[in-house]
C-alpha cells in the first residue's frame, strides 16, 4: 500500500488496531477545501486503501484544474500624525 500511494506515511497501530496514513506534505488551503486531508484513519487496510484512493482522486481532479491567481491586492495606508 506504502508503494501505491507514495505521498502518504501508513502505519498500523497494533493496540488499537487502527490503519492510519499521514500524509507527508502539509495541504495548502486550496487542498483543504477540496477535502484532502493531513490524517486519515480506518478500521482495516482495505478500508484505508479506499481513502487513499479517494484522496488520489482529489488531488488528480485540482491538477486538472488552473491554477488559482494571485489574490487582488488591497491598498494599505498609514495615516501620518
Amino acid at each position: 500500500m506504502q508503494q501505491a500511494h507514495p505521498g502518504w506515511l501508513i502505519f498500523h497501530n497494533s493496540e488499537t488496531d487502527i490503519w492510519n496514513a499521514y500524509r507527508r506534505t502539509f495541504p495548502d488551503k486550496r487542498e483543504i477545501g477540496a477535502g484532502i486531508r493531513l490524517l486519515i484513519r480506518a478500521d482495516s487496510a482495505e478500508r484505508l486503501e479506499g481513502k487513499l484512493t479517494a484522496q488520489t482522486e482529489i488531488q488528480a481532479a485540482l491538477a486538472a484544474l488552473p491554477a488559482p491567481g494571485p489574490l487582488p491586492g488591497i491598498p494599505r495606508t498609514f495615516l501620518r500624525s
